[in-house]
């Protein structure tokens, strides 16, 4: 063997022809290519990452190979976590519904309910959701899921007040020129007016100036209000206003509910949708067959715990302000871009009749639509009659029919 020919250690250790130019980070192994690099992972099964838990001599801790190590160890875990947090944000995942650790168990023995039964195992409602849907329930507004992740889901901010154990709604204003505006936190008792202030304040130099009410002389606040009888009238005190006998209660509860509806109704029917600050409102109606949103016209003065009732919303209400009234933005039914509800639902399917019938004169008056006049209230309908008429068709024998000619 010639002197001027190298060692086999100073050459590749896979082909043994070439000088070595690469040193692998898990074994140390040098190769000389990238073949000869491949060729060495797949005939030593080396993963070809370095190993961070690998020992270090206390010479070599103090070097700068040995700090990037630590340093690209660290900054990968942070890389690892975050690209995990933003897989769960982009799938919608609820990671707090998951299996939490049982402090009360520190042997790591298994939890004491493993292997039940869940009570509710297709829940996987959220913390709060539960008594948000309860509350929601209770006003008698319906409230439809959007899918887990979808961006109408994520916005849903809607939750029931601790304090004041009010809703709290999530509203979405869109305005005439499509622009969509959300507004978390609105109580339920808050006007549509109010709610729309809060949205979209007013500009500082567009603000109504209030001016301070002037109070009253104090003699005239304390003076009580009393007159003075002549001799020959009769003067009622009060302790014999006290003493005298109320009304039937009976007569009166009787008489109220009629009373109350056909007088919500007229007022209904009577007011007129007065613009607030040059804008009417509408509450939009969801999953509905045709394209065009169907709204329906709202009070300024109304509150959204009166707006909503009997109603249904995706998630949270979505109210259109816009600067045409009732008559001028349905005039032209054929062209314009929305549909009256009431005119929805003369063309609509009994299905979506179902959905939104009211059940009392106090809903009609609460912005809800009334019953078309070709439905039936099943209320008026005698429960005696009809079954009656069941048990003829059921248990009256057929006539005989003789044999076809």
């Amino acid at each position: 063997m010639a002197d001027s020919d190298p060692l086999l250690s100073d050459l590749c250790s896979i082909c043994h022809t070439n000088p070595p130019k690469y040193r692998c980070p898990r074994c140390s192994t040098r190769t000389c290519s990238l073949p000869c690099t491949r060729r060495h992972k797949l005939w030593s099964q080396c993963s070809g990452l370095r190993d961070p838990a690998a020992y270090l001599k206390r010479n070599e801790l103090s070097t700068e190979s040995a700090f990037d190590r630590d340093f690209n160890f660290i900054t990968g875990i942070e890389r690892t976590l975050e690209r995990a947090e933003r897989e769960v944000d982009n799938r919608g995942i609820d990671i707090s519904s998951g299996v939490q650790a049982d402090d009360g168990n520190p042997e790591g023995l298994a939890h004491p309910t493993a292997g039940r039964k869940r009570k509710h195992p297709s829940q996987g409602l959220a913390k709060g959701e539960a008594a948000f849907l309860r509350g929601a329930e209770n006003a008698g507004v319906r409230v439809l899921r959007a899918p887990k992740g979808m961006s109408r889901n994520k916005q849903n901010g809607s939750r029931l007040h601790p304090k004041h154990k009010r809703l709290a709604w999530t509203l979405e204003w869109i305005t005439a020129d499509g622009v969509k505006t959300i507004r978390d936190s609105v109580i339920d008792t808050c006007s549509i007016a109010e709610a729309y202030n809060r949205c979209c304040p007013r500009p500082k130099d567009q603000e109504p100036v209030i001016e301070p009410v002037k109070e009253e002389k104090k003699e005239d606040l304390d003076t009580p209000n009393t007159t003075v009888a002549a001799p020959g009238d009769t003067v009622t005190t009060k302790v014999e206003a006290d003493t005298k006998l109320p009304p039937s209660p009976t007569k009166d509860s009787a008489k109220e509910p009629a009373d109350a509806s056909t007088e919500q109704t007229d007022k209904t029917s009577n007011q007129t949708l007065n613009p607030h600050r040059g804008l009417y409102f509408y509450l939009h109606r969801p999953r509905t067959t045709t394209k065009r949103p169907v709204l329906t016209p709202l009070l300024q003065s109304s509150t959204l715990n009166t707006v909503l009732r009997n109603r249904t919303v995706l998630e949270f209400p979505t109210i259109y302000a816009l600067p045409e009234s009732t008559e001028t933005l349905f005039a032209d039914k054929d062209n314009s871009n929305f549909i009256l509800e009431e005119d929805y639902l003369r063309t609509a399917g009994p299905d979506e009749i179902g959905q939104s019938v009211t059940t009392s004169g106090d809903d009609d008056a609460a912005g809800n639509e009334a019953l078309p006049a070709s439905s039936v209230n099943l209320q008026d309908v005698d429960e005696n009659l009809v079954l009656e008429v069941l048990k003829k068709d059921l248990f009256e024998p057929a006539p005989e029919t003789g044999p076809a000619v």
